[in-house]
């Protein structure tokens, strides 16, 4: 029978993708939730990943500026991470098939599964110390990617990528609205947000990788890609108030639980524990 491992869950593509992720205020919205919670063991080795990581570009920078390192990278030094922010899947898919969608070990999936074995890991030398200081900030960036629906989307639009649509008169497509058009129409800001953000109650941060990759799947099929009328949003769709309103809870809930769910990884691996989330699918013997 097929196995699926950790190793085995990465989507193969045959189309280039742009994925912004967040925007810039959105990952360092996620990364400074994060931070909040920390417990003081994370504090210490997120301090200490973030000295050690001083020497990557951009030098010694904070964490929540740090998570936005992966975006800066992903088309020059690191371009084998490129796709590692986003996982496509059939049009009609409702969940993700780790043995379908995931079968070139180039995904978020295994992104996610490779910054958390750096990081679960003690390094050997000065350039383990380099990959797991690198690992830090790839993990802030992907887990937050991977709370966009849109990161979650069809293979055929690429992920909203090829639907245009207008907001405000203005010509964007479904998947930059999501990344940053919306956040940024509801005033969601780095650093000023943060109190705000951290009063929102949400749903408990328990879950595994591939369940909270599945949340987002649901989130893109039933609010990025559907107008509230419950049609298909197409190319030269207008977002209209109504769908505005509908998905701003949906954006600070994104945001919120994936700032309380990198804690949850990063108090983890501090404690000393591997991540309870650390296999995306049981294996099938």
């Amino acid at each position: 029978m097929r196995k699926l491992t950790a190793l085995l869950i990465v989507l193969s593509l045959t189309v280039d993708q742009e994925a912004y992720a967040w925007g810039r205020d959105g990952h360092r919205i996620v990364c400074g939730l994060a931070e909040e919670q920390l417990n003081p063991a994370a504090k210490k080795m997120v301090e200490r990943l973030l000295i050690q990581g001083k020497q990557l570009k951009g030098g010694m920078v904070s964490f929540p500026d740090a998570c936005l390192w992966p975006d800066d990278v992903r088309h020059s030094t690191r371009k084998s991470t490129y796709e590692h922010h986003f996982i496509n899947v059939p049009d009609d898919a409702m969940e993700i098939d780790l043995g379908r969608d995931c079968a070139a070990a180039n995904c978020i999936a295994v992104g996610v599964q490779q910054a958390l074995t750096y990081l679960s890991t003690r390094p050997d030398g000065n350039r383990a110390s380099e990959r797991q200081a690198a690992a830090l900030r790839f993990l802030g960036h992907y887990i937050a990617d991977l709370h966009q629906p849109l990161h979650i989307g069809n293979a055929s639009d690429w992920g909203g990528n090829r639907i245009k649509v207008r907001l405000d008169s203005k010509e964007t497509n479904l998947h930059a609205l999501w990344d940053y058009g919306l956040p940024e129409r509801f005033n969601l800001n780095y650093p000023e947000s943060i109190g705000f953000l951290l009063t929102v109650k949400h749903r408990t941060a328990d879950g595994t990788v591939l369940s909270w990759m599945n949340e987002s799947l649901e989130l893109a099929r039933t609010h990025a890609y559907m107008d509230t009328t419950g049609k298909p949003i197409k190319n030269g769709h207008v977002i209209s108030p109504e769908y505005l309103d509908r998905n701003k809870p949906i954006i600070i809930r994104r945001l919120t639980l994936a700032g309380a769910r990198l804690a949850r990884l990063l108090n983890d691996i501090a404690d000393g524990g591997q991540p309870a989330v650390f296999r995306f699918a049981p294996i099938d013997n």
